[in-house]
């Protein structure tokens, strides 16, 4: 590998006549060691001769295992190589993106943000993570180390860090969610929690107990999911609502459609849903609800609609937060699961 050292101080050759080393025009400035032909690296300076040798060594030896990184890459800030460089080259779903950078722009920025990369080592890591717990539960603790960690990764990839700090410091524990284990409802309890439900909303119950549909994937269920000859339903999308309130349709969580068992009993209670209270149509772009920019993104938004077998008492589609607030929590203190606040 190429490299060599360059005394700034002095020309590079002496005089013919004297033999003498001349002083350039910035003697006595500066750092004098300049470490120069480190193909695809720029130049570094040192102020002493020693250093410039140590780090020349350094880097020989690195990059002939190909673990070169040049320092000053991991000298920008945490927060600026977020917004700058790793934010913006991601393309998440709204409903995975919104969450996501509300954690890191309320936790990670503000406790972390002003370290250059270079400098999270464990000791910052494990002050990280005490100011952290004291912010947020252990579980979103978890997700939010779990970010940091992706954001310092990418560091890696971008050649501005030679390792994760996360990944090698032995004496950083990441924060962990305690495990409790899951306790399914008694057929009393999901009679209560059912009763407790406007007649329109009582199915809700059945799906989430009898197909196992996440609350998303519940509301964006249509009518021709159901497939009584084949007892099947098929889960094809979920309504999903960004962080400025905007709903929109996609594919369900893991961008995976799948096909779940019917049960006898739920297809009876599911026509006699039918038949009380209608399907609605309900027309709404798929992926996001941004207005598309390219041509691209215009075909993959394109609006569909959907004939939802749950929507509200005004025959709109259902808003997760109203509908949690005053349907589904007022259901579960009826059934004596939560006490009511306030």
């Amino acid at each position: 590998m190429a490299g060599y050292i360059e005394d700034r101080w002095l020309k590079k050759r002496p005089d013919k006549l004297t033999g003498k080393w001349e002083r350039t025009a910035i003697y006595g400035t500066g750092k004098r060691y300049r470490v120069k032909g480190i193909p695809g690296i720029q130049d570094r300076s040192f102020h002493t001769s020693e250093d410039a040798k140590q780090w020349l060594a350094s880097a020989k030896t690195d990059s002939s295992r190909g673990e070169f990184v040049d320092p000053r890459k991991g000298e920008i800030l945490l927060a600026d190589y977020i917004v700058e460089h790793w934010w913006a080259g991601r393309s998440d779903e709204p409903s995975t993106a919104d969450p996501m950078r509300s954690r890191i722009w309320n936790h990670i920025i503000p406790l972390v943000g002003d370290y250059a990369l270079r400098e999270i080592d464990a000791s910052a890591l494990r002050t990280f993570a005490a100011a952290l717990l004291t912010r947020v539960e252990e579980s979103t603790a978890e997700v939010i180390w779990g970010h940091l960690s992706s954001i310092l990764g990418s560091a890696v990839d971008d050649q501005r860090l030679l390792r994760n700090p996360m990944k090698v410091k032995n004496s950083v524990k990441p924060p962990r969610a305690i495990d409790s284990k899951a306790k399914a409802w008694t057929r009393e309890v999901v009679d209560a929690v059912r009763a407790g439900l406007q007649d329109r909303y009582q199915i809700a119950v059945d799906l989430g107990i009898g197909l196992g549909l996440r609350q998303g994937e519940a509301f964006g269920l249509a009518e021709k999911d159901f497939d009584f000859a084949a007892g099947v339903v098929h889960v094809r999308r979920q309504l999903r609502w960004d962080i400025k309130g905007r709903p929109y349709f996609s594919l369900p969580k893991g961008r995976k459609t799948r096909e779940v068992p019917l049960p006898a009993h739920l297809a009876l209670r599911a026509r006699d849903h039918f038949r009380r209270f209608p399907s609605t149509p309900c027309t709404l772009p798929w992926r996001s609800p941004e207005t598309p920019t390219t041509a691209l993104e215009e075909r993959q938004r394109k609006p569909i609609t959907v004939d939802l077998i749950l929507t509200s008492s005004h025959g709109n589609r259902i808003y997760y937060r109203t509908w949690n607030d005053r349907s589904w929590k007022r259901a579960l203190a009826a059934a004596g699961l939560i006490k009511p606040v306030g």
